[in-house]
């Protein structure tokens, strides 16, 4: 693993309920103002995170981030694979409580880092101040597959003790293998090229598995979170920022999810891809107007 050169930024280990050591990263303005908690999604890691940080540092914000289990440095989880969404929140919880001293932080998560915000707030709606959800993970597009279908195949594939194929599609299925043409994160080649070179300078970061177990857990998930009474316990203040052009999660979905939540507001932005906070620079004007507003308004 290598050090972190930015003097601003320090990586430490968290030590999860279950003992297992999760990759954390605190990023330090000079004069701090206010705490960010920052949710990746899957297969990311904190040096992907190096420029939002340094925004957020720039604003006099301190953020703290962590690499999910089996993404980035930390290790591999090596539970029972139907369960990994619960345990992702376990490994929350415990973020939240190795926090410093403080006021709620505000948070800032993409997709699955979002969808496991949610269902956290779920639990506890103050844990934060107020947050911004990008491409949040409350529907997932399945492609030619119909939602039916696919979880169908997921729950088939597990039982014929298949479940650690990759599904169909996702092999290999990181930046290092799909080309800037095709690819469904982002409109921004320099941002993606970026990616490219820190997977290539340290391969252990890159995260290409997608599975049926995964998939099944996934649903799983969804299920809970979209289960009678829960979008309405969810009453922090938040903002969801949805990509206009996302072939990865369902923006109507989640468009029709926030339309439950009491005090949730909606930005589409348009021409986006999934990855916002990697996106082109009249995107990220966009994206970065609403952190704004998020940072500095309270209402």
């Amino acid at each position: 693993m290598n050090a972190p050169a930015d003097r601003t930024f320090s990586i430490d280990w968290l030590v999860a309920s279950d003992g297992v050591r999760l990759r954390r990263g605190h990023w330090r303005p000079a004069a701090p103002r206010g705490r960010v908690l920052l949710l990746q999604g899957l297969s990311e890691f904190l040096e992907k995170y190096g420029e939002v940080a340094a925004g957020l540092t720039a604003r006099g914000f301190e953020v703290w981030s962590f690499d999910w289990r089996g993404q980035g440095h930390s290790p591999a989880d090596s539970g029972a694979r139907t369960d990994v969404f619960e345990r992702h929140l376990a490994d929350l919880d415990g973020l939240f409580e190795a926090l410093p001293p403080g006021q709620p932080p505000l948070l800032l998560a993409h997709s699955m880092g979002a969808h496991l915000a949610l269902r956290h707030l779920a639990r506890r709606p103050h844990a934060v101040a107020r947050a911004l959800l990008c491409a949040p993970m409350i529907g997932i597009r399945t492609g030619r597959w119909s939602q039916r279908l696919a979880r169908a195949l997921a729950r088939l594939m597990i039982r014929l003790g298949l479940g650690e194929r990759q599904l169909p599609g996702r092999r290999n299925y990181t930046a290092l293998h799909i080309p800037f043409a095709v690819n469904p994160l982002t409109s921004d080649r320099v941002r993606y090229e970026r990616l490219r070179g820190l997977i290539l300078n340290d391969p252990d970061l890159t995260f290409g598995r997608v599975d049926w177990y995964w998939l099944a857990a996934a649903f799983d998930s969804l299920d809970r979170l979209h289960a009678r009474g829960v979008a309405q316990s969810i009453t922090t203040p938040m903002t969801l920022l949805l990509a206009g052009q996302d072939q990865v999660v369902d923006s109507r979905a989640a468009a029709r999810f926030a339309a439950l939540l009491p005090h949730a507001r909606v930005l589409w932005v348009a021409g986006a891809r999934h990855e916002l906070l990697q996106e082109a620079p009249a995107i990220q004007a966009t994206v970065w107007a609403a952190l704004d507003r998020v940072l500095a308004d309270p209402e």
